[in-house]
């Protein structure tokens, strides 16, 4: 194994079980949170803890340790509460700063699938598509940055909607009325396999790519839903009868023939059918 060592931006959700994944192939992980109540958490697991904040910069006891790696992973999420999206992408320029200045010849950034357009029926990575939204536009030119930047070699994994552990499908519009898109196809991914994916991305060094990572299967929005609701004896949805805009559909093959990889969940609905929450 040539990477070492791999610093983990942002221990979250995603984050903690990536590193405690990485840890059971070998690697040595550093990780950051916000919060210092998180620290025990993640010492426990035997990540080496940094408490890291980004704003204007990236503040911290431990900064140029915590970027002394060979691999940085950064999942910072891209919050729906941020007022102005441009926020975002001045956290991830504060952070490529600070991995500059450090010794990581990787990156490894979680984007989302969210950056193609909504009319984009077949949504694969080399696809070329104009975003059509603020938050797209800002995170395709976060995108674009890291992939240019000549200090490191970077890959994007971009992250179709995540379900598993906490956050069930059947939660997600449980009661909710008038919603719309029923016949739209769902783009989702396990916890689990967006795990599995980055830790492959990273054991077999495949630089310089973008990834989409979703499952195989697109239920419609409507049959999926409504079937994770009842499964977990909520309201279900009521859905709007107007016909939706909505065709994308992301496309997987790359990551299937790139890194040969098989998805543990490739059917969001199966795994209601199963009761497969966790």
């Amino acid at each position: 194994m040539s990477f070492l060592c791999v610093s983990v931006i942002g221990c979250g959700w995603l984050g903690f079980p990536l590193a405690q994944a990485l840890l059971r192939q070998g690697y040595r992980i550093k990780g950051s949170t916000r919060t210092l109540e998180k620290i025990p958490v993640l010492e426990k697991a035997g990540i080496s803890s940094f408490c890291l904040t980004v704003n204007g910069a990236l503040v911290g006891a431990g900064i140029g340790d915590f970027f002394n790696t060979d691999v940085v992973v950064i999942t910072l999420p891209f919050r729906r509460d941020f007022y102005d999206p441009g926020e975002y992408q001045k956290q991830i320029r504060a952070i490529t700063r600070d991995v500059q200045n450090g010794k990581a010849g990787c990156v490894l950034f979680t984007s989302s699938t969210s950056v193609y357009p909504d009319d984009l029926e077949m949504a694969t990575e080399d696809a070329s598509f104009v975003p059509d939204n603020a938050r797209s536009k800002i995170l395709r030119e976060i995108e674009n940055e890291l992939m240019a930047n000549p200090h490191f070699q970077t890959t994007v994994v971009r992250l179709a909607g995540l379900y598993g552990s906490e956050r069930k499908i059947g939660g997600f519009l449980a009661g909710k009325k008038d919603v719309p898109g029923a016949d739209s196809p769902v783009n989702l991914i396990h916890l689990d396999d967006a795990v599995r994916i980055i830790v492959e991305i990273i054991s077999q060094k495949a630089w310089n790519e973008i990834f989409n990572a979703c499952a195989d299967q697109h239920p419609t929005k409507k049959i999926l839903y409504t079937s994770a609701a009842k499964k977990m004896k909520l309201d279900v949805p009521q859905f709007s009868t107007e016909k939706s805009s909505v065709k994308k559909i992301v496309v997987n093959d790359k990551v299937k023939e790139i890194l040969g990889y098989r998805f543990l969940h490739p059917d969001p609905l199966k795994d209601i059918e199963a009761s497969v929450w966790d």
